[in-house]
């Protein structure tokens, strides 16, 4: 690798590449069917397990537990649609 290969790495547009990948997911997200969006979410589980072999940890899933239930007690506030 050369000095200039670095450099240019280094001074890429890094807002622009993020904005790109942002709207990439918004898209992506948009169109994946309920069974896509399952399997992505276990491929994520799955590569957390494979670096940290011990996630989550009984501090995090009493956490993430507290933030499930927070959620639900929102939602249960939200008014019902009226029936047609």
């Amino acid at each position: 690798m050369e000095p200039a290969d670095i450099r240019a790495y280094a001074n890429r547009d890094w807002r622009h590449i993020q904005e790109l990948k942002d709207r990439y997911w918004i898209e992506r997200k948009r169109s994946l069917t309920p069974a896509e969006a399952l399997d992505l979410g276990d491929d994520l589980r799955q590569w957390a397990r494979s670096v940290r072999p011990d996630w989550p940890s009984p501090e995090e899933r009493r956490e993430d537990l507290a933030h499930h239930t927070h959620l639900a007690n929102l939602l249960l506030r939200v008014p019902r649609a009226p029936e047609s």
